[in-house]
């Protein structure tokens, strides 16, 4: 991912700054955020690691390091470094208990009696993801005791879920006619008669199990008798589609035929120093979807393993975990069935060992992206590796859903250093015994020597694994993913990558939740300008980008890659991006040097209509002023009436945020936007005000939850 605005520097530029300035601190900048990248300074043991194995191998080692071919030479290389298989990996995560289990139940079981609902649905799924899957009914009675507090909470869906998962679990017969009688409650809230009538009839036949005396079955039978008389003669009502409160994300004008995941009106091109970058073709007005996207690979922060789902990052309600670790949990039996289907059965026992190691999110990023395809997927794939990437095309379409849209994005390989490289390729070495140990290239002989020479198919992964590490550097995005509340549940609330910290209403004191990390193969043809064109939100995990100004034909679709500069000086901004992404900005905002927002003077610098440059300041009474790039005349009394006129609609859109109608104030601030940039040259205080208050909107686009103001 690199600038639509700039240009990449060369090691040797980046080494002595001879042409673009740059100093000793910003090469130490530049190391020091790559290492970040990679693991933290103070915490975990592979810091140390690095400094131990770093101590036997020279800087002449390192430079003819550098220097090697590809990866793969390199990977093998360090796998000839003795040193590092001193790293022993063995599996380490937390296991299941089934004594924690059962005292978290009795908990539940305390705080469901004394009517504290909240309390007990935290403690039975504390319950539910300690208990081991295969020692008892410790597991089934957790889920089946939780599904209890989530019909009082009218939770209906979970409460189906966990009656049908306690059920699986083996449930004791003797009890299976309460779970199946509290089935039919739920289907009948639901409205679903049919299902609602057989389960009360299972309900009814499960009592010949129940250890019961005469009187209280003859009490279950008549109260079941008469459920089941409810449910007959009644129409089952349509389940009601989840509403959202975000407007589609159609993607304007249609999907292209070259890019599936962005709009028609984006076409991709290519040149030296930015790399391949999306413009539009045509004119769009603003606040148009662009682009939708759901990540290729994406990896959740373990602080939010136990409040949102690892596969797709709802907020959890009642979790469903992993049938052996206790590091992760799931929104579904279905998350849960596709995680264990592919990545999490190779990660699922070297969970805390990664936590503890301190590695980065990006290096589980780039385990992720190898552990969620199997060996036999690689070893087919050999071939096509070694395929140049090329322009999408009307022949040739992009492939988000391809590994190689992955393969292919910009690692900067042609600019790292030797010492880069060794770091990476001794990240890779340690993912690479992970794997080893997960069994992913088949039984492993934990009594064979660690240093055993490497097998092609270890080899192919170590290579890719060295070159998931290079790419995800620059082009994982960071996640925001939809929240919803625990309880008690809205059936009307929404999810959103943003928190409201004071009311629903309150656009102005929002937050965003980072969560995690996301690799877009599609948005990464977005590059960066300190005067972005778009915003983004969240559908999901999906990735939804909308402009934020009129955008000609050419224009680059630009989004941010931290920093702005209506927040940030430019020398700032070069230095964040030149440390951290390893380009020199050369956006209109870092060329001209733009003031930021507080320096930004009132008055407006009107546009010539013919050609589309700043107007000298009119003079006197005349009512146009005479363009000095086009010798075009422009009526600039018209101009500044149509600017009033424009103010209020801004006034309105302002009115509509602060009440909390966001639709309403992101189409007037649209229609501001479109009208205020046609006529004044930017930078103008009001316009970009205007675009930071749709940026912030657009964000809140979605679902919303909120949470207690601060006092």
């Amino acid at each position: 991912m690199k600038s639509s605005s700039c240009v990449v520097m060369g090691n040797e530029e980046l080494r002595n700054g001879v042409s673009n300035g740059m100093d000793d601190l910003e090469e130490y900048l530049h190391r020091l955020c790559s290492e970040v990248t990679l693991w933290s300074t103070k915490e975990g043991f592979f810091s140390h690691f690095v400094e131990q194995i770093s101590a036997h191998v020279s800087e002449q080692f390192l430079e003819k390091f550098g220097k090697m071919k590809d990866d793969d030479e390199r990977f093998r290389k360090i796998w000839e470094v003795k040193p590092i298989h001193t790293l022993k990996v063995t599996s380490f995560f937390k296991q299941k208990s089934r004594e924690v289990s059962e005292k978290r139940r009795n908990d539940g079981n305390k705080a469901f009696q004394d009517k504290k609902y909240q309390q007990a649905l935290i403690a039975y799924s504390q319950a539910v993801m300690r208990a081991p899957h295969h020692d008892g009914d410790t597991y089934s009675l957790a889920l089946a005791n939780r599904s209890a507090v989530l019909y009082h909470l009218e939770q209906y869906r979970h409460c189906l879920t966990d009656i049908d998962l306690a059920l699986k679990a083996d449930y004791p017969p003797s009890l299976t006619y309460k779970v199946l009688d509290r089935r039919g409650q739920c289907l009948l809230k639901l409205r679903q008669y049919r299902a609602a009538f057989e389960a009360f009839k299972e309900a009814a036949q499960a009592l010949s199990a129940a250890d019961l005396n005469e009187k209280k079955l003859t009490v279950w039978e008549k109260d079941l008798a008469k459920k089941i008389d409810m449910c007959h003669g009644k129409e089952d009502e349509n389940e009601e589609k989840s509403t959202s409160q975000s407007p589609s994300a159609n993607l304007f004008c249609g999907p292209s035929r070259v890019l599936p995941n962005a709009s028609s009106v984006v076409t991709l091109q290519e040149s030296k120093d930015e790399g391949r970058y999306a413009v539009v073709n045509r004119r769009v007005p603003t606040g148009q979807v662009l682009m939708a996207e759901r990540p290729y690979a994406s990896v959740l922060m373990e602080n939010k393993s136990g409040f949102h789902c690892t596969h797709c990052y709802l907020r959890l309600v009642a979790p469903v975990p992993c049938e052996w670790c206790c590091g992760v949990a799931f929104c579904s039996p279905k998350c849960r069935d596709l995680a264990v289907s592919s990545y999490h059965r190779w990660e699922c026992r070297f969970l805390d060992l990664m936590i503890g190691s301190g590695v980065s999110l990006n290096v589980s990023l780039a385990l992720r992206v190898a552990a969620q395809h199997d060996l036999l997927f690689f070893q087919k794939l050999q071939d096509r590796l070694s395929q140049p990437a090329v322009l999408p095309s009307t022949t040739s379409p992009h492939r988000p859903e391809d590994y190689l849209s992955f393969y292919h994005m910009a690692g900067l390989e042609e600019h790292r250093s030797g010492r880069d490289f060794f770091h990476r390729a001794l990240i890779a070495a340690f993912l690479l015994k992970i794997l080893q140990r997960a069994h992913y290239f088949g039984k492993w002989d934990d009594e064979g020597p660690p240093d055993k020479p490497l097998t092609e198919d270890e080899a192919l992964l170590g290579r890719l694994l060295l070159r998931h590490l290079q790419v995800s550097q620059f082009n994982a995005h960071e996640l925001h993913s939809p929240l919803v509340p625990l309880a008690p549940c809205n059936p009307h609330s929404q999810i959103s990558g943003m928190t409201f910290m004071s009311g629903e209403n309150n656009y102005v004191a929002t937050k965003s939740v980072f969560l995690g990390l996301a690799v877009y193969p599609t948005v990464a043809f977005c590059n960066h300008s300190c005067f972005p064109a778009v915003a983004r939100f969240f559908d999901g995990d999906k990735m939804v980008i909308v402009n934020l100004r009129p955008l000609s034909p050419g224009d680059a679709v630009a989004e941010n890659y931290g920093p702005i500069f209506t927040h940030m000086p430019r020398q700032e901004r070069q230095r964040k991006l030149l440390s951290r992404y390893w380009f020199r900005c050369r956006c209109e905002a870092c060329e001209q040097d733009w003031p930021m927002y507080e320096m930004m003077p009132e008055r407006r610098m009107l546009r010539c209509q013919t050609c589309g440059t700043a107007l000298p300041v009119r003079t006197g009474n005349k009512s146009h002023v005479k363009c000095t790039q086009c010798g075009s005349s422009t009526n600039a009394v018209d101009a500044c009436k149509a600017l009033d006129k424009a103010q209020k609609v801004f006034d309105s859109a302002r009115e509509h945020m602060d009440e909390g109608r966001r639709e309403e104030a992101i189409r007037d601030f649209n229609r501001y936007v479109d009208t205020v940039s046609g006529l004044v040259v930017p930078p103008h205080k009001e316009l970009h005000l205007a675009m930071q208050s749709l940026r912030h909107l657009v964000a809140c686009r979605g679902t919303i939850v909120t949470a207690p103001a601060k006092k």
